[in-house]
């Protein structure tokens, strides 16, 4: 990749224009902020490791520094929409679209999930009870079965557990 020499002299792989429009860009999705009381850059620099100055030279054009990542994602967050990201990927020519529901680690495949792995146990301990005689594959099928369900249902617990704290320390 080749960088790009902008007219101050300076070598970046995108362009001062991306930069202003990053900036600009940052600047709109400020006055849209909100957390507790607050707006804007009083809201950020609440949830956040920067100062309200230091957000504000994200906002300024004529400033080459660009809002760091987890500064981004928190905004992200504040605004309820991953705008910041919507922008990136069009810089490089994507788009960026909402996961289908059920896809991914939504609450709803987790629910799926777990209930196709217990079932499948279940149906295991079916069929291993099914003639009365119980053997040693039967068993192994239920414990293979048995353990996969365990495994969804200790993904949904580490899933709640970092939730609620990260709910917890958002309040």
């Amino acid at each position: 990749m080749t960088a790009i020499k902008n007219p101050d002299g300076s070598e970046r792989l995108i362009s001062l224009e991306d930069v202003e429009e990053i900036s600009e860009f940052i600047a709109q999705r400020m006055r849209l902020c909100r957390h507790g009381g607050h707006r804007g850059r009083t809201a950020l620099a609440a949830v956040t490791r920067v100062s309200e100055t230091q957000i504000k030279r994200y906002e300024d054009k004529d400033d080459p520094l660009i809002m760091p990542i987890d500064i981004a994602i928190e905004m992200e967050v504040l605004l309820g929409y991953p705008s910041i990201a919507a922008l990136m990927a069009d810089i490089h020519g994507y788009d960026l679209v909402k996961r289908t529901p059920g896809r991914g680690k939504s609450l709803k495949s987790l629910c799926i999930k777990s209930i196709k792995e217990a079932a499948e146990a279940q149906q295991a301990m079916l069929e291993a009870e099914e003639d009365g005689f119980q053997t040693l594959d039967a068993w192994r099928s239920i414990l293979k079965e048995a353990s996969e369900a365990r495994d969804v249902f200790a993904d949904i617990v580490g899933d709640a557990h970092s939730n609620i704290r990260r709910i917890q320390g958002g309040e």
